[in-house]
């Protein structure tokens, strides 16, 4: 592993920097207001307010006010809590003196101890969540916006890409991808042609506020197919108290010349109190990515995103809709689609394009169309004295479509310009959900769900036939908590009705899958200090083989290869067991995991021995296996802060597949990686404020468990990564703006990662300058 250089390029960098350097006089502020009832909005005397990273905080007086002096500018966490009352945590950004009301709602609590339970449940506090999990909100999202959600994911420990491309990448989680990760996309289940290994997730990479990834079977909760993990993403919360404000994000990045910005715009009018909005819209372009070597031609592509949200609050009972549009144009490597058998093979053992390219923003077949409509109505009201009841109802629409490098030889034909492969998929779901007030340590929800799904195909090939299913399901889930234990038990049921329409012989015929299952989970959390917690999990989920498992005959064209389905596929099992240690102090932050998953009737795209020749050329082929596996391994991380203006962390993850049948490792599994990353506060001229700078190196072994003669070429050598980043904030005028400057591939190393699709081709991407800058006016934003 060439990893001697790199560290001493971390040695030297943190030796040069010596104590003084890096201290700076901040300027101060005083932050008061006041805290209120939401619904009464009387003021409420003793509440805590608190500034967790500055340990600085205040008791409201007998009028609900509160007066912090001397607080350095900039953007603090700030936390609210009184006993009745759920906490209340905000982002804000103080540079000024500033006045801001908490308006906390009322929680009824039984006793004393159930108020420390709320607390221990924050989500992302080692006593929050029996499971691993992964928090991206604040300055850690600010560093990745502006790309696509697997990348954004893929520092955390646990989660590799798997990368279609430059354009295409998608989160794998603990060696798990597509219909066995759910994503939930403002609170709806993200309902695309997930099932595609270069389908990633049509989500703005703007919209995000807040990002969770729950890694492991949580298939309770969230219903059929959360084998391999949750995530779930969150846009920003409406406004709560009278005012408008906004944020402007402008990115651009060199290796493909791509250009990104986004505007949102918020607000709460004082006449209509409870009423508040947002509305945002993104747009990016990028042209051909480049190796260190060459250009990747026709790797381009262009987005168009946009949402609004309105939401109304009055007298307990609050209602919010949101509706997002997401749609993108998408180039395809065109030296994956080759003409017969000779030159495929002869484009693997050279292993870079036949003739080199010059850069381009124009987008050619092969290529991707996608758009997705979303709609999310969601209504929460209290139900007495017993609880709360949430109810939600979801609609979306994705439309994809594929087209040829080939275009017919009829010229009639081909000024139609058909997609090859067009798919529109329609999804209606609709979820109740009754989470009951705590008695006597006990609190919890059950809940009921429905979803109606059809599916039409209009393109020129049959990849995957028309389909309709109808999924139902009822679940139950409930925590107790006594000292330093907290337990938690759970049960759903599911079933799911799905009709597949194919054509054979000029007729439709009609196959009907029916499959139905529960779903079990146990878990417990022992805080055997007040910032240490070891919490297990063992649970069993299932899932119903995909219709592309069951039904796959041709060509795919984003992934270049000919798939082939089993119709006589069986549902999946899963038996998952995970140990998790947590501790959380004031300078210190570890998370780490050991986990087994048992997989029975594992169903996996295998490789055949050789490719398929068809009309639009030859391509390898794959075709989709059952058999029995687990997938077992370890992943976490730690984190330091050394001292006032020095920050280390290392984040690792081990993952191992194994064939049961055949006593082989499973196909296409990530390889093992280590990634270590420092952070200075250093010295920077009076116009600059929080300036820092951090290095990261990624360092990744050659996966060596793969399947004897298996495989179209052997997997890439290791590699080693290093990115180096410098950001701060400065003022334009009255607007505070930050910025990032980032070197990804800071040495330009050619690679070539095991789980990208074109590694039998070419190259991943080279060196890439990315310029961020961040503003945001008006009130500041909640988050």
């Amino acid at each position: 592993m060439p990893s001697l250089r790199y560290w001493l390029v971390f040695l030297y960098l943190g030796l040069a920097l010596p104590d003084g350097v890096a201290r700076q006089e901040p300027t101060v502020v005083r932050f008061f207001g006041r805290v209120i009832d939401k619904q009464t909005k009387q003021p409420l005397p003793g509440a805590q307010v608190y500034l967790p990273e500055l340990r600085r905080g205040t008791v409201t007086d007998d009028h609900g006010r509160f007066t912090i002096p001397a607080i350095p500018t900039g953007r603090h966490h700030v936390r609210c809590q009184l006993l009745g009352y759920a906490d209340c945590e905000e982002h804000l950004l103080l540079q000024e003196d500033t006045e801001h009301i908490f308006q906390l709602e009322a929680e009824p609590v039984a006793a004393p101890a159930v108020t420390v339970t709320a607390e221990r449940f924050a989500r992302d506090k080692p006593g929050g969540s029996d499971r691993a999990l992964a928090v991206l909100r604040g300055e850690r999202l600010e560093k990745a916006r502006g790309q696509s959600l697997g990348e954004t994911l893929e520092g955390i420990a646990g989660v590799t890409v798997l990368q279609t491309g430059p354009a295409v990448v998608k989160p794998v989680v603990r060696g798990l991808h597509s219909d066995r990760v759910l994503v939930l996309n403002a609170g709806v289940t993200q309902e695309g042609q997930q099932w595609g290994g270069e389908h990633a997730p049509e989500i703005d990479p703007f919209a995000p506020a807040r990002i969770e990834v729950l890694k492991g079977a949580a298939g309770v909760q969230y219903g059929v197919g959360a084998i391999g993990g949750v995530i779930r993403v969150e846009p920003r919360p409406l406004r709560e108290h009278p005012g408008w404000g906004g944020e402007f994000w402008l990115n651009g990045f060199s290796n493909n010349l791509q250009a990104a910005g986004s505007l949102l715009l918020e607000g709460a009018p004082r006449q209509m109190p409870g009423l508040a909005w947002r509305l945002q819209g993104s747009v990016r372009r990028a042209g051909d990515a480049r190796t260190p070597d060459f250009n990747i031609r026709n790797s381009g592509f262009a987005e168009r995103s946009g949402s609004l949200g309105l939401g109304y609050d009055k007298g307990g009972v609050t209602t919010e809709v949101y509706f997002s549009h997401f749609g993108t144009e998408l180039g395809i490597f065109t030296g994956s689609h080759l003409g017969n058998l000779t030159d495929l093979l002869r484009a693997i053992a050279r292993g870079r394009p036949a003739t080199d390219s010059d850069f381009s923003y124009e987008i050619r077949p092969p290529k991707q169309t996608i758009s997705h409509n979303l709609l999310s109505v969601r209504s929460s009201l209290p139900a007495g004295r017993l609880g709360r009841l949430h109810l939600q109802y979801g609609w979306q629409q994705n439309h994809r479509q594929e087209f040829d490098a080939h275009k017919p030889y009829n010229d009639s034909l081909a000024a139609l310009n058909r997609a090859s492969l067009d798919l529109t998929l329609t999804t209606h779901a609709v979820d109740l959900t009754f989470a009951h007030h705590p008695w006597r340590n006990l609190f919890g929800k059950l809940g009921v769900s429905g979803m109606r799904q059809g599916n039409v195909q209009a393109g020129t090939i049959l990849l995957i036939p028309n389909f309709r299913a109808h999924t139902g399901g009822a679940y139950v889930l409930e925590t107790w908590t006594h000292g330093a234990w907290t337990i938690n038990a759970g049960f759903r049921f599911d079933a799911r009705v799905q009709r597949v329409y194919r054509r054979i012989n000029r007729e439709v015929v009609t196959t009907v899958h029916r499959y139905h299952n529960f779903t079990t989970v146990a878990g417990a959390i022992y805080q055997f200090a007040p910032s240490w917690a070891l919490a297990a999990n063992l649970g069993t989920a299932w899932r119903p083989p995909g219709i592309n498992e069951l039904y796959s005959n041709g060509v795919h064209h984003g992934t270049a290869q000919f798939e082939i389905g089993d119709p006589g596929l069986t549902r999946e099992r899963s038996f998952n067991f995970d140990v998790t240690l947590k501790q959380q102090g004031k300078r210190s932050r570890l998370e780490f995991s050991a986990y087994r998953n048992r997989l029975h009737d594992f169903i996996f795209l295998f490789p055949q021995p050789e490719p398929t020749l068809t009309i639009r050329g030859a391509f390898p082929t794959f075709r989709f296996q059952q058999a029995d596996a687990v997938i077992a391994g370890a992943d976490g991380m730690a984190q330091f802060q050394l001292t006032d203006f020095f920050e280390l962390g290392v984040s690792a993850a081990v993952v191992r597949g194994q064939n049961l049948e055949t006593r082989e490792p499973l196909f296409h599994m990530p390889a093992d990686r280590l990634r270590l990353f420092t952070s200075w506060r250093v010295p920077a001229p009076a116009l600059l404020r929080e300036t820092h700078l951090d290095l990261a190196g990624t360092f990744v072994r050659r996966q060596t468990r793969v399947p004897k003669n298996a495989d179209y070429a052997p997997p890439p050598a290791p590699y080693a990564l290093l990115d180096l980043s410098l950001g701060g904030n400065f003022a334009v005028a009255a607007l505070p703006v930050s910025f990032e400057l980032t070197v990804q591939n800071l040495l330009n190393t050619a690679y070539r990662d095991y789980l990208s699709r074109y590694r039998y081709f070419i190259d991943d991407p080279g060196r890439s300058w990315i310029l961020r800058l961040h503003t945001s006016f008006g009130l500041p934003p909640q988050e």
